[in-house]
């Protein structure tokens, strides 16, 4: 059975380790990061924006129930199917969950929405600004509303190989550039000398040093789902 380490934070950790483990393969947890919640000021955006724009799945968990309820009736362009899936869940009117990545997100949302409108977005402290400034370009009025935080775990090496049970792994999945630059520190230990590297998008996989690039497999698009397709059964 093959070993595959998971590298996101919880709860999403456990929930792939739960997918790894139907596959047939042996999940090894060593979280990089923590998601934190943040305190969201109210007064920061629209009342009724004219539409929401969110990120991720962790900006709807940790929004708080006040915004939630404040937006519940506008409509929702979730960055993917999981996301959209955990707004649904929070009692948002998600109408599009198909984008897969932020640019898509952007050009769906501009699409439907008419210059002025304004959109309130949901997402972590620790992003790329591609949503905010996408939407701005389109003619649009974008507000962000910060949700959560991504802190780095940071473990020793020394933690590392307690994790791993002092055994090799035999894949490392890798689902952003914040935990790519953060597994970078530890990626000489010889447990991961023969990993294979499963990365979420091009942009992760050029954070890794060269030799272990000429190791990685890049998801065809920015989903778990492509993902995981790429372990060989």
């Amino acid at each position: 059975m093959r070993r595959v380490l998971v590298t996101r934070p919880e709860p999403a950790a456990s929930r792939t380790a739960g997918l790894l483990s139907r596959m047939g393969f042996e999940p090894v947890l060593l979280p990089l990061t923590d998601i934190v919640p943040l305190e969201v000021a109210g007064n920061a955006w629209p009342a009724k924006p004219d539409a929401v724009a969110i990120s991720s799945a962790n900006a709807v968990r940790h929004a708080p129930k006040a915004l939630l309820a404040a937006i519940a009736g506008v409509p929702v362009f979730a960055v993917g199917e999981r996301t959209g899936e955990v707004a649904r869940e929070a009692g948002l009117n998600v109408v599009d969950d198909d984008s897969g990545e932020a640019s898509r997100l952007v050009q769906r949302v501009a699409n439907a929405l008419t210059p002025g409108m304004q959109v309130l977005i949901l997402c972590g402290r620790v992003r790329r600004d591609v949503l905010e400034r996408g939407l701005a370009q389109s003619g649009l009025k974008a507000f962000v509303a910060e949700t959560y935080n991504t802190l780095e775990r940071g473990p020793s090496r020394q933690q590392v190989v307690a994790a791993l049970g002092g055994q090799p792994v035999d894949a490392v999945l890798l689902y952003s550039a914040f935990t790519a630059e953060i597994f970078t520190r530890i990626i000489e230990l010889p447990l991961f000398d023969k990993a294979d590297y499963f990365v979420i998008s091009e942009r992760v996989a050029k954070i890794l040093p060269d030799a272990a690039r000429t190791r990685a497999y890049v998801a065809r698009e920015p989903n778990e789902e492509k993902l995981l397709s790429l372990l060989p059964v």
